[in-house]
């Protein structure tokens, strides 16, 4: 990808976020937010005042400034519900464009929907479901079928509005109710996949993970049972809470907005009948990245385009990957399609850490999987390739099997992980700039591998393959169970 600036003019807040890296799973180059509350100004068509026209143009200058040093090859900019109320926001956009020569899309709130939709299909290629996307003043909702959007609509409900309503409206929850049913078919909603976006409810989510002492802290594909949830919501909704609730990092500016937020979610889960939130760290921004891409790079796998990009950046030998792939896959020829996917992406990545001290190299395969923002996995899909990467070095099962962390994935992924890690440990001592594969025959009999070489490198056999065949062999039989028809891990 050609790096990308896009800056955000929200209710709540103005964000310039630049992407770099493979166009499928987009990388954070940079990423700077300011909290303005546009969004209380223009709530019933008032008017910006001089002061905020002045101070919002300072911001973006200096955003744009920073794009233009950083070469970025193009800057889109756009804004939302803030602007779309304010009576003068025209006096805003013209100020900025005067300022910068780039005009300022003020996008309609069905096509802010639609764009955060697009949005989730960046990060989740195969969503089906209900999206909704919190701002500081509006709510929009879509639907995604078959990578098709449809039933875009927004609402005035986001926690700046309901704050200025709150001593307006007698029952602020009946109005909640009927805003939201306006805005939803709630027919059309009972029992589909309900994804989060907006900056309120990843705090939500944050909240939640530290009540329930959740181990992967990453909000990308975070998924909850909603009845789980309703005492988090309730929580947060307890007055005292803003006073009592400071260890965890949320802004005072966020931690305001999130009493309504809760109160919001609660109505939507009742009123929809949802039984499961998925929370995404990808929203409208993404969507204007995921909406230019072409239809043959919409269809791309997220996961893999990102371990691409990493095994050309990263690895010592790029091109080994295939051949490694194709050589261990008697360890993983029965398994199902989409554990094979997430195998061939720690195939492409199992070399990254090379250059880091042995003692870390863990370490630093954990925190690229972990925290990182690479696209297309599940929370279990995410640890489950940090398992195989760690095992790839020198991570102790028993150690790794009994931490917290690892016991997102079943008993018997943490296994699969196992013997595909040792088996890219016994690869990695063939590799160079040619492949060596194609002369070394991986046999597979029972539960123990035999590595057969052609007589004329029979010599790169050694001290060192020898071990870690051992070490290959004792991960088969410890997972494995041999059936005469296919091979099953217990």
């Amino acid at each position: 990808m050609k790096r990308i600036g896009i800056i955000d003019i929200g209710s709540n807040s103005i964000r310039l976020v630049v992407f770099d890296g493979p166009k499928r799973s987009p990388l954070y180059l940079y990423n700077e937010k300011v909290f303005f509350r546009l969004g209380m100004q223009s709530f019933g068509k008032n008017a910006f005042d001089t002061a905020t026209t002045k101070a919002v143009s300072r911001i973006i200058k200096r955003y744009v400034t920073i794009c233009r040093n950083m070469e970025i090859n193009k800057i889109i900019m756009f804004g939302t519900s803030a602007l779309r109320e304010a009576s003068n926001s025209n006096v805003l956009v013209e100020v900025i464009r005067k300022k910068t020569n780039i005009g300022v899309d003020v996008i309609s709130g069905e096509k802010e929907a639609f764009y955060a939709a697009q949005g989730i299909l960046l990060g989740f290629p195969n969503a089906n479901g209900i999206i909704c996307d919190l701002g500081g003043n509006s709510v929009e909702f879509a639907n995604i079928c078959k990578r098709v959007v449809t039933a875009c609509n927004s609402t005035l409900l986001g926690p700046l509005a309901l704050n200025k309503l709150e001593n307006k409206i007698e029952n602020i929850d009946g109005y909640m109710r009927k805003q939201l049913l306006g805005a939803v078919n709630a027919n059309t909603t009972k029992d589909k996949p309900f994804f989060l976006i907006g900056g309120s409810w990843r705090a939500i989510a944050k909240i939640h993970m530290q009540r329930t002492k959740y181990p992967l802290k990453i909000i990308q594909g975070y998924k909850v049972n909603c009845k789980n949830i309703k005492k988090t919501l309730k929580f947060i909704q307890d007055s005292s809470f803003i006073t009592k609730y400071d260890q965890i990092n949320i802004s005072v500016e966020r931690l305001d907005l999130l009493p309504q937020s809760a109160r919001l979610l609660e109505i939507i889960i009742d009123e929809l009948q949802i039984k499961t939130l998925t929370f995404s760290s990808f929203g409208v921004r993404e969507g204007f990245i995921y909406h230019n891409l072409s239809e043959a790079e919409k269809k791309k796998d997220p996961l893999l385009e990102a371990a691409k990009f990493f095994e050309k950046k990263e690895t010592r030998f790029p091109n080994m990957s295939k051949h490694t792939f194709k050589w261990i896959s008697p360890l993983y020829e029965n398994l199902p399609r989409k554990t094979k996917r997430v195998i061939l992406a720690a195939t492409k990545l199992h070399d990254i850490a090379w250059i880091a001290h042995p003692d870390y190299k863990t370490e630093m395969c954990l925190e690229l999987v972990t925290r990182s923002n690479i696209s297309g996995l599940s929370h279990k899909e995410r640890v489950f390739l940090a398992m195989i990467l760690l095992f790839r070095h020198k991570a102790k099962p028993e150690k790794v099997f009994n931490s917290k962390l690892f016991k997102i994935v079943s008993k018997k992924k943490r296994k699969i992980a196992l013997v595909i890690g040792k088996g890219l440990r016994l690869a990695s001592t063939f590799f160079g700039e040619k492949s060596l594969f194609d002369k070394i025959d991986f046999r597979l009999k029972a539960n123990e591998v035999e590595l057969c070489f052609q007589s004329k490198i029979d010599f790169i056999n050694g001290e060192v393959v020898e071990r870690r065949i051992q070490e290959l062999n004792k991960a088969l039989k410890l997972c494995v169970t041999v059936d005469t028809k296919k091979r099953l891990f217990k």
